[in-house]
């Protein structure tokens, strides 16, 4: 980034204070009388009985020797407090987690008084219990529903409040394991390619006794040998709650359940208790691009300085072909696994991609410079062996484990060698599960991104996914041509709504440490549109392809937008059909985001277009480095020695602070509910937009109308610091349109057994005085995350003392367990003024004078 006369300037010393009060929302639920859960419910629990008896019958013919169990899910409506000191009250139950469950029908007498229809939110529970703790927790039931006043033993007080809140109570089913992982579905591809094999990712309940892990391991072992299968390889990490196996099944074992998936139920494998999930692996894919003859040569127009010093990014993808002209010297590959030796140079496509975009931008703009530093380069992915044209996360590994080892080698070494590249600020994952939407609970991927964002400072930027499925358009071809630009984009935006439920994040995106970077409809291209095509979008709208939220608990995902290529319509001329399928285009030559690519006839110049989320997450992290390269600035140019242990949390922060929303929101509200100004609320518009699209130019400099000002911190539970900058004397009286904006970004130990997941929430009020109304994001969506961004804007004058102050108080509470050391977060507040010919007093000046001798924190 260019050096400027207005650069960011650096909070004075915060001052320590009082925490905030926080408040929640509360509800109207009307529940059913004692009696009749009783008759609901009873059924239910007998049920359970019967499956744990049958499951003990079934055990006893087998050689593993274990307990019988089974896994309660108990649905319950509203807050339950301490269920799960509860839980540790019976012998026999064991506490495997909780979710929030959302958009619960009004049902069996429970329903909001104050609007009867409207969807009601609660709990999933989820418990192992054998066979005694399940009758004891019957027969607690059966003594609540007899005396609902009557005292339990003490610590078991809180299960009164679980049964006049249960909604439900069943055993984790076969359809729970299988539900949406598309297993059957690959099984069934791999089969008709020819393959003998398949594999699949057993995630199993964590349990946090070695010993109970062992035991299911030992039973998981025996049903794959039973299917004449093997185990290839398991994965435990503590921190994330995680306990994975990765096995392969003979075809002929598995092949009625291909050719039969409603006889899943038969399978003794699906059927196992110690199972969460069975899934495919190896799903993390990224076509290798066969049309090389489309290629073309790259013209450089601007001299490539070799890069110096260590590595600050660090790219996890396929492997870049190093010496493209546009890649050489600026690429320190790390291959410990040998992918090098399966890769020919023309199926090094997405690394390669991925690299160029990290490096140069897109090469369609003339605008763009180098990095200065390398690129750390660690290959996760393969070409696949049998399956044409995809890069692969291999088979034989599982991803977590695979990311682990990755970010273990960068930070602490392994084998007892040191740390390959401990100075890492910032590390790209522009691949995602295609088979794995973000629906309800945090994916193991994305609890290990938390994790490890959290444990080593480190910020991740990762792409929010594609879905390059073709558009159900409300209108026949041959009327589509005749639309306006305008009329045609409300059609394919309504599209994209009305299918929102299949194109949801995919994982690792829902990471709340992480930076989620959605795809915009925009490239430098300048081509020519060719007729049969049509371009249905104006450049800053969200992608067709581009992956949605919301985040975890419906948090705002993804975090910004930016730009991911164009995608064009084709069209069927012989469709007359009142709905419509389009085919999504992706010209090679044109209308995309020109990168590296390997060459056609052994060329090392090549160029390509390409378009996607992976893209934008590229271009995020370009940006995050010369973010990073500002810091370094600030911190030769200021008296202000900001620790290098601030670098990650300042660059998420500045990252999301220039976004905003703009025009969207009402394009938007527009196609969603035309006849009405408030129906639609922003909490549902955030889902497409996230924060919006960040401008980073006017983050990193500032003007005589604008001025930024960035601080850092640490807070425990109950603390909060107040930063404060002078208000400028000269707004007082004027009605001259003026704007706040606010970041706080913060990374959060987590919590995996608890629903709320996040152990940290800091986040800051509405300053006094400012006289200013909030525009974007919700008030309660934006303070779900770790991120809080938000936007202040009016007119109306306010009167202005000279020693006023801005005062910004960051507080920090426990969400979901205890702090256990202070949580280091990054601050960014930008004042500004619109309309400089009225207003020719320099706001810049008067906050820089104010903070003009800094006292170092």
């Amino acid at each position: 980034m260019a050096e400027t006369d207005y650069p960011i300037l650096v909070f004075p010393k915060p001052v320590r204070a009082d925490r905030s009060r926080h408040h929640g929302r509360g509800g109207n639920l009307k529940r059913p009388d004692p009696t009749i859960q009783g008759e609901r419910l009873s059924p239910k629990f007998e049920r359970l009985q019967t499956i744990l008896e049958r499951h003990k019958l079934e055990l006893q013919g087998s050689s593993v020797g274990i307990t019988p169990e089974a896994v309660l899910v108990l649905e319950t409506v509203g807050a339950i407090e301490n269920f799960f000191k509860a839980i540790h009250k019976i012998e026999g139950l064991e506490w495997l987690g909780e979710q929030e469950n959302q958009s619960m029908d009004p049902n069996f007498g429970f329903y909001d008084t104050t609007h009867p229809t409207k969807p009601l939110n609660g709990r999933i529970f989820l418990i192992m219990s054998d066979i005694r703790a399940l009758n004891e927790l019957r027969n607690l039931f059966k003594f609540w529903q007899e005396d609902p006043k009557s005292n339990f033993e003490s610590g078991l007080a809180p299960l009164k409040k679980v049964f006049e809140h249960l909604y439900d109570i069943r055993p984790w089913s076969v359809q729970d394991r299988l539900e949406n992982t598309g297993l059957i579905e690959d099984w069934k591809s791999r089969e008709e390619f020819g393959q003998t094999i398949v594999f699949f990712e057993a995630e199993l309940w964590f349990r946090n006794s070695s010993s109970r892990r062992q035991d299911s391991s030992t039973i998981i072992t025996h049903l794959i040998n039973e299917l004449d299968g093997k185990i290839i390889t398991e994965c435990v990490i503590e921190e994330i709650s995680y306990h994975s196996i990765l096995g392969q099944i003979k075809i002929p074992f598995v092949r009625d359940i291909i050719n039969h998936p409603e006889a899943c139920d038969e399978l003794e494998l699906f059927r196992c208790q110690d199972i969460m999930y069975v899934r495919p692996v190896g799903q993390c894919t990224a076509p290798i691009d066969r049309s090389l003859d489309e290629d073309i040569p790259h013209e450089p127009t601007l001299p490539i300085n070799r890069p110096e010093g260590s590595p600050v990014i660090a790219l996890l993808d396929g492997l870049p072909l190093t010496k493209h002209q546009l890649l050489d010297h600026h690429l320190l590959i790390d291959d410990p696994d040998g992918f090098d030796d399966q890769y020919q140079a023309k199926q090094r496509c997405h690394g390669t991609a991925m690299a160029s975009l990290i490096c140069h931008g897109d090469l369609n703009s003339h605008r763009s410079q180098p990095l200065s530093k390398p690129i750390y380069v660690r290959p996760i992915m393969r070409p696949g062996r049998g399956l044409n044209d995809q890069e692969v996360i291999p088979d034989e590994i599982l991803p977590v484990d695979l990311i682990h080892r990755a970010m273990v080698r960068i930070f602490v070494g392994e084998g007892g060698e040191l740390p390959v590249a401990p100075e890492i600020r910032i590390v790209n994952l522009s691949i995602g599960d295609p088979t794995r939407q973000f629906v309800r609970e945090m994916s193991g991927w994305a609890r290990l991104l938390d994790w490890l964002s959290y444990k080593h400072n480190v910020l991740f930027v990762v792409s929010a996914g594609n879905h390059n499925h073709s558009l159900s358009l409300r209108i026949p071809a041959d009327e589509l041509r005749n639309l306006s630009k305008q009329e045609l984009q409300k059609l394919v935006i309504a599209s994209i709504i009305d299918d929102t439920r299949n194109r949801r994040l995919l994982s690792p995106a829902e990471t709340i440490n992480g930076l989620t970077v959605g795809a915009l409809h925009k490239d430098e291209s300048i081509a020519e549109l060719e007729n049969h095509y049509l371009d249905p979008l104006i450049p800053e709208i969200p992608s067709i392809i581009t992956a949605h939220g919301p985040g975890y608990r419906r948090a705002i995902k993804p975090d910004i937008l930016l730009p991911g290529g164009r995608v064009l319509l084709s069209i069927e001329e012989n469709s007359h059909h009142h709905n419509m399928d389009v085919n999504l285009h992706f010209p090679r030559k044109s209308h995309g985001q020109c990168v590296a690519t390997p060459g056609s006839l052994g060329r090392l110049d090549s160029t390509i277009c390409t378009r996607g989320s992976s893209n934008s997450a590229a271009l995020a992290t370009r940006e995050a480095f010369f973010l990073y390269e500002l810091l370094e600035n600030v911190r030769l140019q200021s008296d202000e020695e900001i620790p290098q242990e601030f670098d990650a949390v300042l660059l998420k922060t500045l990252l999301i602070h220039g976004a905003e929303w703009g025009s969207l929101y009402n394009e938007y509200k527009t196609i969603l509910d035309p006849a009405s100004e408030n129906h639609i609320s922003r909490d549902f518009v955030a889902n497409f937009l996230g924060y919006g699209t960040p401008d980073f130019d006017r983050v990193a400099s500032g003007s005589e109308q604008r001025v930024t000002v960035i601080g850092y911190g640490q807070l425990s539970d109950g603390e909060a610091f107040m930063f404060t900058v002078p208000m400028p004397t000269s707004l007082s009286g004027r009605t001259l349109k003026r704007r706040m904006t606010i970041t706080l970004a913060w990374f959060s130990p987590i919590n995996c057994q608890h629903k709320n997941y996040r152990v940290a929430h800091l986040w800051f009020s509405k300053p006094e005085k400012i006289n200013l109304d909030r525009i974007n994001g919700d008030y309660h969506a934006v303070q779900r995350g770790t991120v809080q961004h938000e936007i202040f804007e009016g007119s109306e004058a306010v009167a202005i003392q000279d020693g006023d102050e801005i005062v910004i108080k960051v507080n920090c509470r426990e969400d979901a367990g205890s702090i256990t050391q202070p949580i280091r977060f990054g601050i960014a507040m930008t004042l500004e003024v619109f309309d400089a010919t009225l207003f020719p007093v320099s706001i810049y000046q008067e906050v820089l004078t104010g903070i003009r001798t800094p006292v170092k924190a």
